[in-house]
């Protein structure tokens, strides 16, 4: 579990001629990290540069030094190992330890399970259900209660109820 690589982005394209990148984050930041596995290469790679723009970050990594080696990452993942990973609190997860998660409501009605996350700035927005598509927003109001060891996401949908396809 300690060398389990863990997708923080996708690398988007090259940028200039020495190798840098424009990634796409998973979830709200980059900056955490010192290095970085870049693509399916599995070789730990550390940061030279981290720039953040308003369309994404640039990074550069050591050893990537042209265009070529970028071009050939275009459209792959940027990892970081699970134990690079800080600690979090008692409320925060990683979006790796969600996506799977079965999502129940109060009522015990079964809703899907996380496909996907999406950052919206004020909150994340859980996608439930790979053919309704359910957007749970990721507030106090709504999600009541997450074990990771049970895999579960118990939520309080009243307040959005009404635009939901529970049918």
């Amino acid at each position: 579990m300690a060398d389990e690589l863990l997708a923080i982005g996708r690398i988007k394209a090259p940028n200039g001629l020495k190798g840098k990148m424009w990634i796409t984050p998973y979830g709200d930041t980059l900056n955490r990290y010192d290095q970085y596995i870049a693509g399916s290469s599995g070789i730990p790679r550390k940061l030279v540069s981290l720039e953040s723009r308003k369309s994404g970050f640039v990074i550069h990594l050591e050893g990537l030094d042209d265009i070529a080696e970028a071009e050939r990452l275009k459209g792959q993942e940027l990892y970081v190992k699970r134990q690079w990973l800080p600690e979090t609190s008692k409320d925060e997860f990683y979006w790796n330890d969600l996506i799977g998660m079965r999502v129940v409501d109060v009522k015990g009605r079964e809703l899907g399970e996380i496909i996907s996350i999406i950052p919206t700035g004020s909150n994340d927005v859980f996608v439930v259900d790979r053919k309704k598509h359910h957007m749970i927003p990721s507030i106090k109001d709504v999600v009541l209660d997450v074990s990771t060891n049970k895999n579960i996401m118990t939520v309080d949908i009243s307040i959005i109820e009404d635009i939901l396809d529970l049918g």
